[in-house]
């Protein structure tokens, strides 16, 4: 009995609790940088401040093994630059990048400079969920309805950009959610796995166990970083018509 109250008593510990990580470090050896980031599975959230700056910019992000996708998001659902990184012994390396000037990617590196639990909050997941790229770089948008028995429902329509402007889409499939995770999982083109995960104010998508086969179209797909734009219950669209 004492061994099943402990075992209840660890669950429920690390469901209730996440990091919360402070960085510092420079762009291009020049440009300090500081990083507030809360790491919750594999969703990233967060600010980064260009200290010269001082303005905090919206971080949204992913975490899959020791690698980090970063969004900034300038504007609500506005991407305009991000971090391409790899884990380091004490911190990230790799490539800052822009989504207003075409190929500008510069190194940087940041070190951890604090580390704590902080208490995991009930989500609310229902709502609306954008990103954008740009005029010519892609977009997507996400709506997310959650059901008594916790699944949700999910519409993504996401489009790849100029010149192709392929479209990835999943229309008002099932996601089954544990805790602020969901998972979604199709055999009808080929072996297609993504997990979302959740926030109060963002989500992002992931591929899981390289299940690519999702019939999305050439080189676009729904994966990436998403603001939450609305809380209400959303108006699903027709969507691949």
């Amino acid at each position: 009995m004492k061994k099943t109250l402990l075992l209840l008593l660890l669950s429920y510990c690390s469901f209730a609790q996440l990091k919360e990580y402070t960085f510092e470090g420079k762009i291009n050896e020049k440009i300090p940088i500081k990083f507030a980031l809360i790491v919750d599975g594999s969703l990233i959230e967060g600010f980064i401040i260009y200290t010269r700056v001082g303005q905090p910019i919206k971080i949204i992000g992913s975490l899959e093994g020791d690698n980090m996708l970063l969004h900034e998001f300038l504007d609500k659902d506005q991407i305009v630059g991000g971090f391409n990184a790899t884990r380091t012994k004490d911190g990230f390396s790799g490539v800052w990048f822009s989504t207003k000037k075409e190929a500008t990617e510069l190194n940087f590196t940041v070190k951890k400079t604090s580390e704590k639990d902080i208490e995991k909050k009930k989500i609310e997941t229902t709502g609306t969920y954008a990103y954008s790229l740009g005029k010519n770089n892609g977009s997507g948008t996400m709506y997310v309805q959650q059901g008594g028995s916790g699944n949700l429902v999910v519409s993504v329509l996401a489009t790849r950009g100029a010149p192709s402007y392929n479209q990835a889409i999943l229309d008002k499939v099932t996601f089954k959610m544990t805790g602020n995770e969901a998972i979604y999982e199709s055999t009808e083109f080929g072996k297609c796995k993504l997990k979302a995960t959740f926030s109060e104010n963002a989500a992002s998508i992931i591929y899981l166990e390289d299940a690519f086969e999702c019939g999305f179209g050439n080189g676009a797909s729904v994966v990436g970083s998403y603001f939450k734009m609305d809380a209400k219950p959303p108006k699903f669209p027709k969507l691949g018509e």
